[in-house]
């Protein structure tokens, strides 16, 4: 799987939903590997996107579509300060996304030390085991590496935001704490944005 992260600000949040909608019913019926996608907004006015494809050779000519480009000449109109991140390398646990979220939570992190973010990405299994045993109210994880390693969005599916707060609150078992305390030599979390009105394609 290859996934492309497109985050952003909008400017005109009306224009941005219909765009949406648009891409949804006239250009991704044509779409060349496509096999979904995660989008939102936040509170303060900043949209992600996560679009999955087969590979990153499907994207690419994906972008070279004809309808796409003209799709994206006139969603330029709604955002600003957009950025694309290519990401070859993904990880997924508990199946990876989920359609029957009522909340998604995207981490944005920085690799600090490649080795260590590589060693503890092998050991996903331990990981996935330790913090569904923690945190029930989590249906799924997809975390995406960007290419040039610089660092991640990790999305995280929640069953809703109010169990997600409760889930917050729980003390974390031996063996999680063990495996945060790697993650933070590993990786900088940058923020933590919390999107609304989210939807799957």
């Amino acid at each position: 799987m290859f996934i492309q992260v497109i985050t952003g600000k909008v400017t005109d949040a009306e224009s941005f939903r219909r765009m949406g909608e648009s891409w949804n019913a006239d250009v991704r019926p044509g779409a060349i590997g496509f096999l979904g996608s995660t989008e939102g907004t936040t509170a303060d006015g900043r949209f992600v996107v996560m679009a999955r494809f087969e590979s990153k050779d499907a994207a690419a000519k994906n972008n070279d579509r004809p309808e796409q480009g003209e799709w994206y000449s006139k969603f330029e109109s709604t955002v600003s300060d957009v950025q694309f991140h290519d990401c070859s390398t993904v990880f997924t646990m508990g199946g990876g996304g989920s359609d029957d979220a009522g909340f998604v939570q995207v981490m944005v992190g920085k690799v600090k030390d490649r080795a260590k973010f590589d060693a503890l990405n092998d050991r996903l299994d331990e990981v996935e085991a330790a913090f569904k045993e923690w945190r029930d109210d989590v249906l799924g994880d997809v975390m995406a590496v960007h290419d040039d390693g610089s660092g991640f969005h990790d999305f995280i599916y929640f069953t809703s935001e109010a169990e997600a707060r409760e889930g917050e609150k729980k003390d974390p078992p031996a063996e999680v704490v063990a495996i945060m305390g790697e993650m933070e030599t590993a990786t900088d979390i940058v923020e933590y944005l919390d999107l609304t009105d989210v939807m799957f394609t």
